[in-house]
């Protein structure tokens, strides 16, 4: 393989993703793994640094030319994450400084969602107003708007899983907050939804019990009581939805996320049917991803090979001091 690759990594709350790519951003090479458990500042920097070096030895690769590193949020200015929902009550976790230590190659950090949303422009040049939302193990968002990608004052001016949706505040998020839309719409928290909207107690026990995929699949078959916890998700979402409308007034809003990318029927059908209830702003169409799980990878490399593109990304580049 040709020397000259840039990396490309995706850190969900699940799942670490890797991969090389060429010139044009092709992806070459790639692995995926499960997040390290490990209560530690400095396990998750080692698994990236660790999973980077192993596929770079598999492909007879020296070091990346360049690295891009899309992770959940929410982001720090020091140049990691802190407190994430999956890694409470750690404070700061370092991700650039194990990284340049290892490689030596510039870095760009960025939220995983703000990787899409740049990976979904770089398709999509017709559209200077675009969002990016994905519906998975949390929720977030990447949004350009009049062209620029906003990023915030922390790098965190996306984090749509955590607006507010419920004012009586029944749901606790993973962040530690209460009403947040994640706390009852995100892959984690959806069987959650059943003690507060089925009134039989038996069904609450039994869907509460069910992780989101079966909740689905059991729906599509004619289970009432995991129907109506679908349809609850439905119009939760469209609320969710309606808020992005508002706030960011994109052309196109464009949905990802394994929730999404598994039921798009059920989840993007009540959205398109419901948003405009709520939103203010003319609603735009929304559509799911072509890319599949592959938006973040893609964006975080695109985001590496052209950060000069993003100047918006300039204070989240780091180097070799």
């Amino acid at each position: 393989m040709s020397m000259d690759v840039a990396a490309g990594v995706d850190i969900g709350a699940t799942r670490l993703r890797v991969a090389l790519a060429d010139d044009s951003g092709k992806i070459v090479a790639r692995e995926s793994e499960s997040i390290t458990q490990r209560v530690s500042k400095t396990a998750l920097g080692a698994q990236v640094t660790k999973c980077i070096s192993r596929l770079l030895e598999e492909n007879e690769v020296a070091r990346p030319r360049c690295i891009g590193v899309a992770t959940t949020g929410p982001l720090d200015r020091r140049g990691g994450i802190v407190n994430p929902a999956n890694l409470q009550k750690l404070g700061f976790v370092p991700l650039a400084e194990p990284l340049l230590k290892a490689f030596g190659r510039p870095l760009v950090l960025m939220n995983d969602c703000t990787a899409a949303v740049i990976a979904e422009r770089d398709r999509r040049r017709e559209f200077d107003n675009l969002a990016y939302v994905t519906l998975s193990t949390g929720i977030g968002a990447g949004v350009f708007v009049d062209r620029h990608l906003l990023m915030g004052k922390d790098g965190n001016a996306h984090e749509v899983g955590h607006l507010v949706i419920d004012m009586e505040r029944r749901l606790v998020c993973g962040c530690g907050k209460a009403g947040h839309w994640e706390a009852y719409c995100s892959g984690r928290n959806i069987p959650r939804l059943a003690g507060l909207v089925l009134d039989d107690a038996a069904d609450a026990r039994r869907v509460g019990m069910l992780d989101s995929p079966r909740i689905f699949k059991l729906s599509k078959k004619g289970d009432e009581a995991c129907a109506r916890v679908v349809r609850e998700v439905g119009l939760l979402n469209a609320m969710g939805f309606a808020n992005i409308v508002d706030v960011y007034d994109p052309e196109l809003i464009v949905v990802g996320g394994a929730v999404a990318l598994f039921n798009a029927d059920e989840v993007l059908g009540p959205i398109r049917e419901m948003m405009g209830d709520f939103a203010r702003n003319r609603v735009p169409p929304v559509e799911l991803t072509e890319m599949g799980e592959d938006a973040v990878l893609l964006g975080a490399v695109l985001a590496a090979l052209h950060t000069s593109s993003y100047p918006e990304l300039k204070p989240w580049t780091y180097a070799v001091r």
